[in-house]
């Protein structure tokens, strides 16, 4: 306690129980509302993440801590935030560092804090440790390993999978896909998600960082994909590449009629960096964007100018069998990996991901 300015134990009891009676109003509510008088505390980076300032910030009310997390202080500025961590978000969206966005008095007995990875008021779900996750499900691979709860895995053809430190975007740890030179026949490897959120099944945004060595060639390697169960034949949104460049397809793989339809977006896929890929997937009505390092990479939907239609649908009059909407049916399962259809004659590779988020808003992507 700092001798030089002493708090009394019943002025320290209202303070703690004001805070907290404010506090909850701010959580309940998802707007900031803010302390009549006094400096705010800085807020933390992230969606809904402020968090009071580690210092202790005076304010004029004595009494009234900023509902955003922000920490404003009595005149005695014994009231401060624990690490500028996590503190209640002003959007109701949790806090974004997650590092428990306590209040102590004095710099003692904790009056509240959040744990890592808390929901507040009705919000998605709070960052990870590393600040590198949120939205309505993360993996940022900081386990040191896949995490079976949330991730199956299935291979076929030799193709392998690690999590590794050497090639990594933010953290210790990214995961790595290899495929080996020339194998004999199709291959695969990925992370499919177990039990994806509900949020997401007619609408759902993602990110992820890419890496991928060396240049591709392939004629059609599956990247990341949204759709519904039963993989390896799922109806779902591709973001593949073709050739050196980018295809964007839905493809229905099993039912009747099946077909596809893809386009080619301008532009070369990077290599041997990592890219901030993001994108949106729709099924009413159905369209899927697609943004590199936060420029737009393309488009596919029933106005898109197709490169291939099979299946009975036209160009570009509708996106497939003269349906527009309702294609998938529920984005229930997204997948992380490759997938090369027609691996003949090709180089060994890496391919990395790290920072997955899937969302219900577009993500962003980190500093």
């Amino acid at each position: 306690m700092d001798v030089e300015r002493p708090v009394k134990l019943g002025a320290r009891a209202l303070v703690a129980a004001t805070l907290l009676a404010h506090l909850a109003l701010g959580c309940g509510s998802g707007r900031s509302q803010h302390s009549t008088t006094g400096t705010a505390g800085a807020g933390a980076a992230g969606r809904g993440g402020g968090g009071g300032a580690s210092g202790e910030v005076a304010g004029a009310s004595g009494d009234v801590a900023d509902s955003s997390g922000n920490g404003g202080a009595g005149t005695s500025g014994d009231v401060a935030g624990a690490s500028g961590n996590g503190g209640v978000g002003a959007s109701g969206n949790g806090g974004a560092g997650g590092q428990g966005g306590g209040i102590t008095v004095d710099g003692g007995v904790p009056v509240d804090g959040g744990a890592a990875g808390s929901v507040d008021g009705g919000g998605d779900v709070a960052a990870g440790a590393t600040g590198s996750c949120g939205g309505v499900f993360c993996e940022d691979f900081e386990l040191g390993q896949i995490d079976a709860a949330k991730w199956r895995t299935p291979a076929m053809g030799g193709a392998t999978m690690t999590v590794q430190t050497k090639t990594v975007a933010h953290g210790k740890y990214a995961v790595q896909f290899h495929g080996a030179a020339n194998p004999a026949s199709s291959d695969y490897v990925y992370l499919i998600t177990n039990a994806a959120p509900a949020a997401l099944r007619k609408h759902a945004f993602g990110r992820a960082y890419l890496y991928l060595s060396p240049q591709r060639n392939d004629l059609d390697m599956g990247l990341v994909f949204a759709g519904t169960a039963g993989f390896p034949k799922p109806t779902y949104f591709s973001i593949a590449n073709h050739g050196t460049g980018w295809q964007l397809g839905f493809i229905k793989l099993s039912g009747s009629p099946g077909g596809e339809t893809q386009t080619y977006p301008a532009g070369d896929i990077p290599v041997a960096r990592w890219t901030c890929l993001e994108w949106e997937v729709d099924d009413n009505p159905d369209e899927m964007n697609v943004w590199g390092d936060g420029k737009a990479i393309g488009t596919l939907n029933k106005d898109s100018k197709v490169g291939f239609c099979s299946g009975g649908c036209s160009q570009p009059a509708s996106l497939y069998d003269n349906l527009n909407s309702g294609l998938i049916g529920a984005f229930t399962d997204f997948g992380f990996g490759f997938y090369d259809w027609h691996p003949t004659g090709r180089p060994a590779f890496d391919l990395y991901y790290d920072d997955i988020v899937l969302g219900t808003e577009r993500i962003g992507c980190l500093p």
